[in-house]
């Protein structure tokens, strides 16, 4: 006779075993995965598929032949990668090697000495760009200078923009301040919104029309909410990490139910985010009841910040086609989800609500079907 402790502890090998043998596979499925304090490409090195590397300094001295995805304190690319850099760096990231793909990056500080083939698009507080991009630059953050050549536009958001090298198409900024140095070339239009007009050298050669239109709202503040949303985009993913991590079963099994149901789901979120507050009123009218009203409250504002998260991780494993694991699910899913809410505004409140109900009816519907499966 099997006793239920054996069982149990059956069970416990098997699924431990089998952890293992996921564990063992999970370059083969996703690529190369590296976690790490530091993570180092050297030098002669080849990655010959996509390469994902969390910790917190990612070095590429080596070569990469497919895409990068980093999440890093600090990045430093002096190799080359065959494919896209995509990535969050809580600090400086330096690319000063070469990128035949894109370069998406939001970070602290950009230093670009290098090349990168396609677009660069970044979101960084400071960016200075003596090297070359050969298609377009979309930028968004406090201070730019570019020096280098850029193949064809600049479309960009900042308090200051220098430029002193080469454009090949038009200039579209919203800035402060804005200068031209001696060594400037622009070979299509600028049209710039500032405080006010921009400082053109003598020496700089401008082939197309020169136009300024007035600012309506100051620069800073529109710098201010943008900074904003950045750090809470970094807020949503450390906390939805977190969550992933404490509440491991209910947070795999919400993003498995926001994908099988999700129009029940979204009624069901509805509901939850309705009654909450509804419940909390009429407690916050007796002494014994305030404690309930005010964890009703709390839970209820909770939703609001971390309610999306499993619609927003089912997302990003879609676009990873379940490559990754959940943290890199839920951070290229938050990036295209906040993404998406900025450059859609028309949009974007239906983007933020469809995703909220889902997420919270997701969390709502695995808790109970988890709460149901321990009390049998």
């Amino acid at each position: 006779m099997v006793t239920p402790i054996a069982r149990g502890a059956s069970r416990r090998v098997r699924v431990f075993g089998v952890g293992l043998i996921a564990l063992a596979a999970l370059p083969l499925v996703i690529g190369s995965l590296r976690i790490s304090g530091r993570v180092i490409v050297p030098a002669g090195d080849v990655v010959e598929e996509d390469f994902y590397a969390f910790g917190g300094l990612v070095i590429v001295e080596g070569t990469v032949r497919g895409d990068l995805f980093v999440v890093t304190g600090e990045l430093r690319i002096t190799g080359v990668v065959e494919g896209d850099v995509l990535g969050l760096v809580g600090g400086p990231a330096d690319i000063d090697g070469t990128v035949a793909g894109s370069v998406r990056l939001a970070a602290i500080r950009l230093g670009l000495s290098g090349s990168v083939g396609d677009d660069l698009a970044a979101l960084v507080v400071e960016a200075k760009v003596p090297g070359s991009v050969g298609r377009d630059v979309l930028f968004v953050g406090g201070e730019a200078a570019f020096s280098g050549s850029i193949g064809r536009d600049v479309r960009l958001q900042s308090v200051r923009l220098g430029i002193d090298g080469e454009v090949g198409r038009d200039v579209l900024v919203r800035v402060d301040t804005l200068s031209f140095g001696s060594n400037a070339v622009v070979l299509g239009d600028v049209l710039y919104q500032a405080s006010e007009d921009a400082a053109v050298a003598d020496a700089a050669s401008m082939a197309g029309q020169f136009t300024r239109r007035a600012v309506l709202a100051p620069v800073w503040a529109k710098a201010v909410t943008r900074v904003i949303s950045i750090l809470s985009l970094f807020g949503l993913i450390v906390a939805g990490l977190a969550a992933s991590w404490v509440f491991r079963s209910t947070s795999q099994r919400s993003v498995a139910v926001a994908g099988e149901h999700p129009l029940r789901a979204a009624l069901v979120g509805l509901g939850a985010l309705l009654l909450a507050p509804l419940l909390a009123a009429p407690l916050f009218l007796t002494l014994v009841g305030i404690p309930i009203a005010l964890i009703l409250l709390l839970g209820w504002m909770v939703a609001l910040v971390l309610g999306p998260i499993p619609a927003v991780t089912l997302v990003g494993s879609r676009v990873l086609r379940g490559r990754g694991g959940p943290a890199a699910a839920l951070v290229v899913g938050a990036v295209l989800w906040r993404a998406a809410i900025w450059l859609l505004p028309l949009v974007g409140a239906l983007i933020y609500v469809a995703a909220l109900l889902v997420g919270v009816g997701a969390y709502v519907n695995s808790g109970l079907a988890l709460r149901r499966q321990h009390a049998r």
